[in-house]
């Protein structure tokens, strides 16, 4: 393969089959080479964001034109709302009305609402066909696209709906990023910081000391995140693929209170940005339950406070934010379980809490965010 610029290359080992992680600027234009090299032969069937293809317009059709002359695609809005079945059901009505088999090839290009809307229809139609993710927002580089969770949203309830199913290549190309906005690069570092508690203190202690992280930050240094990240996540896939064991529960950090915030919000608050506060909520949950001190509680909120400016949640009744938690998937027996913290690198799963402390940590949330 001609590498014709500098690129990283991860392998996520999976139980069904391992794929690759193309990283690096200008890895898009690897595409038709990727497609012949890993034998994805078959006809092509593009779910895009409207804006990337509006922005990427002529970069993207050069590739198209490279790939194929036949190249059916849709073009959808990406929101939470286009995460449906009723959308999925569209796309199934297109691949039947032309046609397409067995031998179908997906290609998701947008951020983490397409990828997963894409993954889920990739997964199900003719019980399963090539997938390639294309993400292009630092949220989706960085978390969505690796690891093979698929999902549709269903009425208030984020990703109820979905499957587990492994693309066959990924490609994330730096050069999207440059197009996102302040706020959606603020929401990729929700996933970003995320990860720094899942490991050793260094890479927490990385992004807190650097001096760019919300303005401008240099592509060496997102370059070395990005990747940092996706061997966090495979890491943890490749021990449990399905959350058998309940280790790659550890993922969901912060993500219980995540989703109750994005519900109560109708989704106007982007995941991101949700998430941020949820690992902060869950921080002070696990300071209310025992877990942490007041010594490690106040070190490790300090990153997820650099985001402070951007992050406001005092319209939000804490009550609401209870109740919509209640359909969080990881309930069991009608209890509330949540994903906290004890140490860097050391999470504790299927933690029950009562609502007592879960309202206490509610409070000191919108506390630390005013």
């Amino acid at each position: 393969m001609n590498f014709h610029t500098i690129l990283k290359k991860v392998f996520v080992k999976s139980s069904i089959k391992n794929y690759p992680v193309y990283i690096g600027k200008n890895s898009f234009d690897l595409l038709p080479e990727l497609i012949i090299e890993y034998s994805l032969k078959g006809r092509i069937f593009v779910i895009i964001d409207r804006k990337v293809n509006k922005l990427f317009k002529n970069e993207i059709e050069k590739i198209y034109k490279t790939i194929s002359d036949k190249i059916h695609f849709s073009v959808l809005t990406a929101s939470e709302k286009t995460k449906s079945l009723e959308e999925a059901s569209k796309i199934y009505s297109a691949l039947y009305r032309e046609q397409f088999g067995k031998d179908t090839l997906l290609i998701a290009i947008g951020g983490g609402t397409i990828g997963d809307l894409a993954g889920f229809i990739a997964s199900t139609f003719m019980r399963g066909v090539s997938l390639i993710h294309i993400p292009t927002t630092l949220l989706s580089i960085v978390d969505s696209s690796i690891g093979g969770k698929t999902g549709v949203n269903f009425r208030s309830t984020k990703n109820l709906i979905g499957t587990f199913y492994q693309p066959d290549i990924v490609v994330s190309d730096t050069n999207f990023l440059k197009t996102l906005t302040d706020e959606e690069m603020i929401s990729g570092f929700g996933e970003v910081i995320k990860y720094s508690y899942l490991t050793d203190k260094w890479f927490y202690d990385k992004l807190l000391s650097a001096p760019r992280l919300l303005n401008n930050p240099t592509e060496n240094f997102l370059n070395e995140v990005i990747l940092e990240c996706i061997k966090i996540k495979s890491a943890v896939v490749a021990q449990d693929e399905f959350e058998k064991s309940g280790l790659r529960k550890i993922l969901n950090f912060g993500h219980t209170f995540a989703h109750a915030y994005e519900a109560i919000s109708d989704y106007k608050i982007p995941h991101g940005k949700a998430v941020i506060i949820g690992i902060l909520n869950a921080l002070n949950l696990s300071y209310e339950v025992g877990l942490i001190n007041q010594k490690q509680l106040d070190k490790m909120i300090e990153l997820p406070l650099k985001f402070k400016d951007e992050l406001k949640i005092t319209n939000f009744d804490e009550n609401d934010i209870y109740r919509s938690m209640q359909y969080d998937k990881k309930n069991k027996g009608g209890k509330n379980r949540f994903v906290l913290i004890k140490n860097f690198g050391e999470l504790l799963v299927d933690v029950e809490a009562n609502k007592n402390s879960v309202l206490k940590s509610i409070r000191k949330t919108k506390k630390d965010l005013v």
